[in-house]
């Protein structure tokens, strides 16, 4: 009504936002009741679906339970319906699990069949089966659980009863059922006993002819073999002599009729072992006993006892007998007689030897140790405990040798020198190595070691102290670097004196050659005369200070032959104008005689002329006036020969060896005065090509020089390694 009246008394368009807002209203009131609404109507028709899920469930459980209620009465009534069965039959039925848990499911045999009704004592099997049935009951019953085969056996009991074993598999289990046998099936079993029997007894007496055969083909068979033993035993060296339980003797082989020379006649008779020691004490051939019967009787109590007597038996000719009598289980004894004689020798010479060796090494002054393979010292001497200070009483224990090398390092501790002694000693045979060292100690010592491997596998050490050797020979090293330091010096000296001669020297000889020259004005005969003597003073001068030059450069080891082809006559020659004033001035002629072929010479022509220059010269100046010398030259096989002799005093013997050292020079009662360096020159040289100087002289005849020169260079050559000069080729 209200809206009717408002409807009515307000304008259309003040009415429009009044009629939105109520509408607005309305359609929230309608949501919420349709919403409630909808819950209500929900809830209730879970509610009817829940009574009607629940009154079906409880009639099907009511169903099952009807189910499960009639097959239990169905599952007792067959459970009765096989226990009446099971029951029904006099038997015992046992089942075995997959985990060996037996389960008895019936036993109502009678008691007097003897089959126990515990399913434990049932398994064991040797309580109620007699041994046989045992027997094959438990290889039935292994066959069952390994291979799954099945049997059925007729068993006896140990009440002498039959039953009937049945044994198969039933899935997983086994099963094993025992029942009576009665009637005919008793028979049949009581019979398959007796077959069994009678088949083990034939069997044992088969078995029984079979090792009767087979006793007496053994007994055949040792015969054979006894007797070939003994054949063989006649082959020994060895003497021996087998007794029977009598004390006869059975059995003895060549050797021991040998050994005691008895008439083997008369031991085929089997004498007793009493009566053969008798025998030998009457024909001397046992040692005089003081006691003999009761030496005899302690070796016929052998006899019985089992057991092994053993001596030693010197026989009167002088053999040692090692005697072993060895008594058997029969009663017998067997004798063994091993001649020793050779080893008993074999050992005190030996023992001697090693006397004789520990005597020798303790009079060494080098410390000796020898160890065995495992490591062990096996032998030592004096000077080894005496050089390391070590106790004799350790040594003889024979200590390992890192013992012997833990007490020698207080003198000298080097641990690579002693890793290497360690080595040498415990390394495997085929990589161990000898090894020599020397080493200064603590104290001062030096000693030299050496380490030798042995045939045996051991190790032989050496220590030897050589500290005195050690500072002479460091003394004598200084002493000569001294020396070739004084060597070098007069070397440079002799150099350069040498050299500084040689400027003035050339200057003169060159102002007394211009002199001599007729450009320069004629000189007086005097003055003629002292030109000359300058002249050749200065050239004499001048060829000793060459020889002088050439030894310095040879000790420099710097001297170089120029080798080429040289004609012999122009060598010759060239020699011969050098002393040809020399000649003039002493009246002493000059013979040349050149064999024929003699043509070319390998050699450095300056020096080649040099070696005759020194020998003429020499050879001049050992002359008297008057005289003459012979230069002679010819082939000796591939050497050419130069030999210079001369008509002069000689040359003692006791002075010829040293008359081609350097500085060596002595008169001999000639007008000859030089330095000492011609023969000196001629020798080096003639060695550097390759040849030898050889002399020849007898006082008061002369003297002859000889140098050998190869034609050829390599067809003798030095050792030019060992020489402090070299040759060179030339071109």
């Amino acid at each position: 009504m209200l809206s009717r009246v408002l409807a009515y008394s307000v304008p259309a368009a003040w009415l429009l936002p009044v009629n939105a807002a109520l509408a607005q209203e309305a359609a929230s009131v309608d949501a919420q009741a349709l919403l409630t609404l909808g819950i209500n109507l929900g809830i209730i028709a879970f509610a009817i679906g829940t009574a009607i899920a629940c009154m079906r469930a409880t009639k099907r459980a009511h169903a099952q339970e009807a189910k499960a209620a009639s097959e239990a009465e169905r599952y007792a009534l067959s459970e009765s319906t096989l226990e009446t069965v099971l029951a029904a039959e006099p038997q015992a039925l046992l089942t075995l699990t997959e985990g060996g848990e037996p389960e008895l499911l019936v036993s109502n045999l009678p008691l007097r069949f003897g089959v126990p009704r515990e399913p434990e004592r049932l398994l064991t099997f040797s309580s109620w089966l007699d041994e046989a049935s045992c027997m094959e009951l438990i290889s039935a019953m292994q066959a069952l659980a390994e291979h799954g085969e099945a049997f059925n056996l007729m068993l006896r009991t140990q009440r002498e009863r039959y039953v009937e074993v049945d044994g198969r598999t039933a899935g997983r289990s086994l099963v094993v059922k025992v029942r009576n046998i009665a009637g005919q099936r008793l028979e049949l079993a009581e019979l398959s006993v007796k077959h069994k029997e009678l088949e083990g007894q034939v069997a044992a007496l088969r078995t029984l002819l079979d090792e009767a055969k087979r006793n007496e083909h053994a007994r055949a068979e040792i015969k054979a073999s006894i007797e070939t033993h003994f054949r063989s035993f006649d082959r020994l060296a060895t003497a021996f002599a087998v007794f029977d339980s009598t004390q006869r003797l059975a059995h003895y082989n060549q050797a021991y009729v040998d050994l005691w020379q008895l008439d083997p006649e008369w031991l085929d008779t089997h004498p007793r072992d009493g009566e053969i020691l008798d025998r030998l004490r009457q024909a001397r051939r046992l040692e005089e006993r003081a006691e003999y019967r009761v030496w005899k009787q302690s070796w016929l109590s052998a006899y019985g006892t089992g057991k092994q007597i053993e001596d030693r038996w010197y026989l009167p000719d002088g053999r040692s007998l090692h005697v072993i009598a060895d008594a058997d289980a029969d009663g017998g004894v067997t004798y063994l007689y091993e001649n020793v004689t050779e080893q008993i020798a074999l050992e005190s010479r030996y023992n001697a030897l090693i006397q004789v060796q520990r005597e020798t090494l303790d009079t060494l002054r080098e410390g000796v140790a020898v160890f065995a393979p495992d490591g062990r010292l096996r032998l030592y001497n004096s000077a080894f405990a005496r050089i390391w200070e070590l106790n004799p009483r350790l040594l003889d224990a024979e200590p390992h040798v890192e013992d012997v090398i833990s007490w020698c390092r207080a003198l000298y501790d080097a641990p690579e020198e002693w890793e290497r002694t360690k080595a040498a000693v415990t390394a495997i045979v085929s990589e161990r190595r000898p090894y020599d060292s020397q080493f200064d100690r603590s104290d001062g010592a030096v000693l030299a070691c050496a380490a030798l491997p042995l045939p045996d596998g051991g190790t032989l050490l050496t220590y030897s102290d050589i500290t005195d050797t050690t500072r002479a020979e460091r003394a004598l090293i200084e002493k000569n670097e001294a020396l070739e330091a004084a060597d070098r010096i007069k070397s440079e000296f002799v150099s350069h004196v040498s050299y500084e001669l040689r400027t003035p020297l050339n200057s003169m000889l060159g102002f007394a050659q211009m002199l001599a020259e007729p450009a320069f004005g004629p000189l007086g005969a005097k003055q003629r005369e002292y030109v000359d003597d300058i002249l050749s003073s200065g050239t004499t001068l001048r060829a000793i200070v060459d020889d002088i030059l050439d030894l310095a450069t040879m000790d420099a080891g710097i001297f170089e032959l120029k080798l080429e082809p040289v004609h012999v006559r122009e060598a010759i020659e060239q020699a011969r104008l050098g002393v040809e004033d020399r000649l003039k001035q002493n009246d002493v002629r000059l013979e040349i005689d050149i064999a024929p072929g003699v043509d070319e010479v390998v050699a450095d022509a300056r020096r080649l002329t040099q070696i005759l220059y020194n020998l003429l010269s020499n050879a001049i100046g050992f002359s008297a006036p008057g005289e003459a010398i012979r230069l002679a030259c010819e082939r000796e096989g591939p050497m050419i020969a130069f030999t210079v002799a001369d008509k002069g005093v000689g040359i003692p013997e006791d002075f010829q060896e040293a008359v081609f050292d350097r500085f060596e020079s002595r008169t001999q009662g000639s007008r000859h005065r030089g330095a000492g360096l011609g023969l000196s020159i001629v020798k080096s040289l003639a060695e550097l090509h390759g040849g030898t100087v050889s002399l020849d002289s007898t006082p008061g005849e002369g003297t002859r020089v000889k140098v050998l020169l190869p034609l050829k260079q390599g067809t003798q050559q030095p050792d030019v390694e060992a020489m402090p000069y070299r040759a060179n080729r030339a071109g």
